[in-house]
């Protein structure tokens, strides 16, 4: 069987795949908006800065979202040269992550510009950093891109190289998704290559190592249906059998009735023969006892034995007709019930082929219904793994979060390839006009409040976890929209908690259309902002809450019972603020609910949060990373391997020193 492959690295290519009424993107090339030009402009100015400060990290960050704001629209040679200066700029720092990711990303778009020769040059490269970074799955992933090149190049034994080398490390670490991609690859390039039997054993392969729900259903349906044939034609093969030993017993009684006339007909006979035996005996011993009686006796008794005899044998001819005639009708019954059987057997053979024919029709319908449905969900698989690059790019590393808070970790296990829970962090200038978000009023009323937050250090830390409605692809979607708005909101200079979600909620149901619309998405979520100056932690959250633990004590403040986004029955949407003073060692935590709605454990139930305010209380004095451990193979016991993972799973924790 023929297999065609083709990898497909664009985001805005699977949103329009999976969510065909999607309103964000109308087309692949589209001018920049005055509002994308302006972040592009705000983009550039800051690069500016963090490289003059030797910031070579956040410098990156900012080229990179200019990168990507190109290349969303379609100017694919700017975000190009924007990848490569910030390739300029990770090299600085060694950055080899960032390095592998920014290179994969130059590939890509000269993969789409047919530049195989140029996508080589760079995928290679990007190969080399994984290498030195000594990162199997990245190293697989790696061989991969640059044979996914060759075979485009024509050149299937160059290609075969390196996927055999990939396969080799990809079955090392046991991950299937690599595992899967290699078999199909090399499929296709021993075929190319002219090794048919080579090219078919790794069909062979992939076939049955690739699981998909979809192809189970189809499976089971058809085993069913070929179970419910079979049961018939053996039902019907009773039946014939049945009626076979009918006829053959209808055979043996006519045997028996034709052995029983027979013998009829010989005692008939033989009683004949006796009676006219028994008669001559008679005769003669009349003849000898009456020899001299007169000759008119003797005529009368040969007379009367005459008449005997014919009597005799006028009953044994009737008998014998009234035999041969019952042995003739059972002969005719047996002769029209065999014709019968006959016809009825030959209509149920024609059935039977007919019923055949009809199964390897089908059959083969289903096996070409199951190769579509194959061929589709690859397509898709690789798009959406290359959508998961997109969105590993767009995050933070843990890296990152260390440089401010060096207690801390992040637990981030998406329940699909791309996720619909994100995090987002980042420093915030307070001397900004935090209240540009508030009216004239609000400011009044708030400006003596918030004299003594904006004195001494200039930098505050915001962290936020939130959870978008849904996940896999329709999340991923929503967390890019709410990871640019937040973005968008911050460099506003609004760096107040309530007015940061206030801000994001507007933002999310501008985006949407949801005013216009009957669409309902939206976002929990919890968000901290961390005033080290003046030992003090800002929340706010929708719907989700924020638990911190002092003294061997836990304690949790909830959030909003409405989220960010979706319906809107207030006539304005305002979220609450709180204050945590930080007089003592004290370690938060915000997560999204994938951790406490999970089923697992002997009983089926949810994890809940009070098992997870347990867990956390019994941990958290231990160092962050052995926190992030515990928290993970927690869950893994408690789902066993009954119960699969239901939703995304985000974990975020940090500890705060006097």
């Amino acid at each position: 069987m023929k297999y065609k492959h083709m990898f497909r690295y664009l985001f805005l290519v699977i949103g329009i795949l999976i969510m065909s009424n999607s309103i964000l993107f109308s087309q692949y090339f589209k001018p920049l908006s005055q509002e994308e030009e302006n972040q592009i402009a705000t983009l550039q100015e800051l690069a500016v800065g963090y490289e003059k400060q030797e910031e070579y990290q956040n410098a990156s960050n900012a080229v990179n979202k200019i990168a990507f704001i190109y290349w969303q629209n379609g100017y694919l040679d700017d975000a190009i040269q924007s990848f490569l200066y910030s390739a300029k700029l990770n090299e600085k720092i060694q950055n080899y992550d960032y390095l592998k990711s920014i290179y994969s990303n130059i590939g890509v778009i000269y993969t789409d510009l047919e530049q195989l020769e140029n996508a080589l040059k760079y995928f290679k490269i990007s190969l080399e950093i994984r290498r030195e970074m000594r990162n199997s799955e990245a190293i697989s992933s790696g061989l991969i891109d640059v044979a996914y090149i060759l075979t485009n190049m024509k050149q299937p034994e160059e290609a075969i190289k390196y996927l055999k080398e990939a396969l080799n490390i990809a079955t090392d670490i046991n991950n299937s998704k690599l595992i899967l991609n290699c078999y199909q690859m090399l499929a296709t390039n021993y075929e190319v290559s002219g090794n048919v039997k080579k090219a078919s054993e790794y069909s062979s392969k992939h076939a049955s190592y690739e699981v998909f729900v979809s192809e189970q259903n189809i499976k089971e349906g058809f085993k069913e249906k070929e179970i419910e044939n079979l049961a018939e034609i053996k039902k019907t093969k009773e039946e014939i059998e049945k009626e076979q030993l009918a006829r053959q017993l209808d055979q043996l009684l006519s045997k028996a009735a034709q052995d029983s006339l027979n013998i009829q007909i010989k005692a008939k006979q033989d009683s004949l023969m006796a009676a006219s035996k028994e008669a001559k005996q008679r005769q003669m011993q009349i003849d000898l006892l009456n020899t001299k009686q007169e000759n008119s006796e003797l005529k009368i008794k040969e007379q009367e034995a005459a008449q005997a005899k014919t009597r005799i044998m006028l009953f044994a001819g009737v008998g014998i007709i009234v035999l041969v005639l019952i042995l003739a009708f059972v002969m005719f019954r047996s002769y029209r019930l065999q014709q019968a059987a006959n016809r009825k057997l030959e209509e149920q053979n024609v059935e039977i082929v007919r019923q055949r024919d009809d199964i390897k029709n089908k059959s083969a319908e289903l096996e070409d219904a199951l190769d579509l449905i194959t061929l589709q969900a690859q397509n898709i698989t690789k798009s959406i793994n290359y959508a998961q690059g997109i969105q590993e790019a767009l995050l933070p590393t843990i890296e990152d979060l260390n440089n401010y808070l060096n207690e801390s970790f992040i637990l981030f296990l998406p329940r699909d390839i791309v996720s619909g829970d994100y995090y987002w962090f980042r420093q915030i200038d307070t001397k900004t006009n935090v209240y540009k978000a508030l009216n004239v009023f609000d400011q009044l009323k708030m400006k003596e409040k918030t004299k003594e937050v904006t004195k001494g250090e200039d930098k505050d830390f915001v962290i936020s976890a939130v959870d978008c409605t849904g996940h896999g692809v329709p999340g991923a979607f929503m967390s890019m929209i709410g990871y640019n708005l937040l973005d968008e909101i911050v460099d506003k200079g609004i760096s107040r908690s309530d007015l940061i979600l206030d801000e994001l909620h507007k933002g999310i149901r501008k985006a949407l259309k949801q005013d216009v619309t009957e669409n309902r998405d939206g976002m929990d979520m919890a968000l901290c902002i961390i005033k080290k100056k003046e030992k003090v932690v800002e929340y706010s959250g929708a719907k989700n809450p924020v638990l911190y633990i002092q003294d061997g004590e836990v304690f949790v403040i909830k959030g909003d019972k409405t989220p960010i986004g979706g319906l809107q029955t207030e006539q304005q949407r305002k979220f609450t603020r709180h204050e945590i003073k930080i007089d003592k060692p004290t370690w938060f935590y915000i997560f999204s609910d994938g951790y406490i709605d999970q089923f697992g454990g002997p009983e089926g139930r949810k994890f809940l949060i009070k098992n997870f305010r347990e867990l956390l209380l019994q941990i958290h004095q231990e160092p962050m990373i052995e926190q992030k451990e515990i928290l993970r193979r927690a869950m893994e016991d408690w789902k066993g391997n009954k119960y699969k993972q239901i939703d995304d799973i985000l974990v975020i924790g940090f500890k705060i020193e006097v």
